[in-house]
């Protein structure tokens, strides 16, 4: 089906109904502008465009979609997402980037964590953390995997699901291989 000519009523219907393919559509294609705009603008690059569409996804969804059903039709469905998504994201932004990296996690949790760990090995991993150009990337790898934080409590401190959590470490990991050198890709 060729979304392109669905007015905003049908892909508000649409995506109400679950619409898998229809929201897909919408978030990954539709929005695709926005997200470009969102990334340069308020995050300068330094987020991952896929965390975004998560972010907004997760967002919008909530509720059963309360967002998506406040929409009132008094101006096109783009426009309203765009004032939603800007506002969801600058609020986000000071929670993500622009306040000081957290060191609120638990003492007990992190302490010793990362003792198993042969000397030139962290050598070679602190490395290839630094040469990562994402440092929500790298925070989160150094978090759950060298101090073995839980992901709940790295998930709380970063307000993020513990889903979107996951999703952000996978990525990382595809990342700190690409620096390292390894083309394979993390599955």
């Amino acid at each position: 089906m060729d979304y392109n000519f669905l007015d905003d009523h049908q892909i508000v219907d649409g995506i109400l109904q679950h619409d898998r393919p229809l929201t897909e559509y919408f978030f990954r294609e539709k929005c695709s502008g926005l997200f470009s705009y969102i990334l340069l603008n308020l995050f300068d690059g330094n987020i991952d465009r896929w965390e975004l569409v998560s972010e907004l996804y997760l967002f919008m969804s909530g509720n059963d979609w309360q967002v998506l059903r406040n929409f009132q039709y008094r101006s096109s469905l783009m426009t309203y997402v765009t004032v939603v998504a800007v506002r969801f994201f600058q609020k986000k932004r000071v929670q993500l980037i622009d306040s000081p990296s957290s060191t609120a996690l638990n003492e007990k949790e992190r302490k010793g964590q990362t003792a198993g760990f042969a000397t030139d090995c962290r050598i070679d991993i602190q490395s290839a953390l630094r040469k990562m150009p994402n440092e929500r990337y790298r925070k989160v790898i150094e978090i759950l995997d060298l101090q073995d934080v839980r992901p709940e409590l790295l998930a709380e401190e970063m307000n993020v699901t513990v889903d979107n959590l996951y999703n952000i470490h996978r990525r990382a990991l595809v990342q700190l291989r690409l620096v390292m050198g390894r083309k394979e890709d993390y599955v």
